[in-house]
């Protein structure tokens, strides 16, 4: 099942809505709705205005427009990664936020930095903006108009917003403009680690304040900076781990091909005698596809014999180059939610690369393999 719905397409990238999102502009509509808490003389939610539909009229409207302000944030950064050259996949907005997909995140600290601070910097313009239309409606239609309120919860919140977003949690965007600083100090993977620490520290203090405060919605973006600050630090000692290796050290050069022509009755035999999960498709030297055993499963067994590999081989095909980085191999097989890559050189197969391949060379890395003798896995 599909957790998210594309809602439209800026500057060419997908924009997606996750259902926690759903989830907190009811929250906020909401909440909003009922709040009414001044801040430094600004109002700040609809709770006086009347009557109750016109409240949540109003409140709700909010939660859209803030919708939107999150996914323009979101935009800043996927800007600046544009102008570096830097693809962006799709752009999904959860209840805590926006996240980006990048094709790859920069190693140099400036782009880094201007990267990660784009993202506040926009909801930090919007806030005054913002705030600086609320003073002028003020002045217009009164301070407890509901339009006037509208500008002046945008305004804050966008602030709010800038200033959370700012705070050194890593993997936040603060966390970000951390690494970027820390990078221009020492290596990226030691950048990382600090950076990762750090935000789950923060995590922690989070989590505690929004406990005690019976604060939800603290708790459940306190858990997810951990979590995403824990994955990036696992991340991160995996490239530490592969840094270094090449694919050509340690891909399968022994490579077993199929036929499109062969049946998946021998196909299932094939598998039960060598113990691979996956071949590549080829004839006349030419590649064709992928058939690896999720296709054979697709298939009833009393089918099998009339099938042909071809006819349920994958013919999208994800290769990669004997010279790419075992760590540029793992993200690529984890991201194309794949088991394999075939290894291409000069438009020829020269090998496979497998999951079991690169937790091997991991293995090795960490001491508990101590020859580098790939017979050994």
């Amino acid at each position: 099942m599909n957790s998210t719905l594309q809602i439209g397409k800026v500057m060419g990238i997908p924009v997606r809505l996750h259902w926690t999102f759903l989830a907190i502009i009811v929250y906020i509509g909401v909440g909003f709705g009922y709040l009414s808490q001044p801040i430094f003389g600004i109002p700040y939610g609809f709770g006086t205005i009347e009557p109750v539909r016109v409240k949540l009229l109003y409140s709700f409207s909010f939660a859209i427009l803030l919708l939107t302000c999150v996914a323009l944030h979101e935009l800043g950064h996927s800007y600046v990664a544009r102008v570096y050259g830097i693809g962006i996949r799709s752009i999904t907005l959860y209840f805590f936020g926006g996240v980006s997909s990048m094709e790859d995140i920069p190693r140099n600290p400036k782009i880094e930095f201007e990267m990660a601070f784009a993202g506040p910097g926009v909801s930090g313009i919007i806030g005054l903006v913002c705030i600086l239309v609320y003073v002028q409606l003020s002045a217009l239609l009164g301070a407890n108009h509901p339009f006037t309120v509208l500008f002046s919860n945008l305004g804050v919140v966008n602030l709010i917003l800038m200033v959370f977003n700012l705070l050194p949690a890593f993997p936040m965007d603060g966390g970000r403009v951390l690494r970027s600083w820390l990078a221009t100090r020492m290596p990226y993977m030691t950048a990382t680690s600090k950076a990762a620490s750090i935000g789950k520290m923060f995590a922690i203090l989070m989590g505690i304040f929004g406990l005690f405060s019976g604060g939800i919605l603290l708790l459940l973006i306190a858990f997810f900076i951990y979590i995403g600050a824990s994955e990036e630090e696992r991340a991160n000692s995996i490239n530490i781990c592969l840094e270094g290796i090449k694919v050509k050290n340690i891909m399968s050069a022994d490579v077993h091909t199929v036929p499109p022509r062969m049946n998946l009755r021998e196909l299932t035999d094939m598998v039960f005698r060598e113990k691979h999960r996956g071949y590549p498709v080829a004839e006349n030297e030419e590649l064709l596809g992928m058939v690896t055993t999720a296709d054979i499963q697709r298939i009833p067994e009393s089918l099998r014999e009339s099938t042909t590999v071809g006819d349920v081989m994958s013919r999208k095909i994800f290769d990669i180059g004997p010279d790419e980085e075992a760590a540029v191999a793992m993200k690529k097989l984890t991201e194309l939610g794949v088991r394999g890559l075939p290894v291409i050189e000069n438009g020829r197969l020269v090998g496979i690369l497998s999951r079991e391949d690169l937790v091997w060379a991991m293995e090795f890395c960490s001491g508990r393999i101590t020859d580098f003798d790939k017979k050994g896995k």
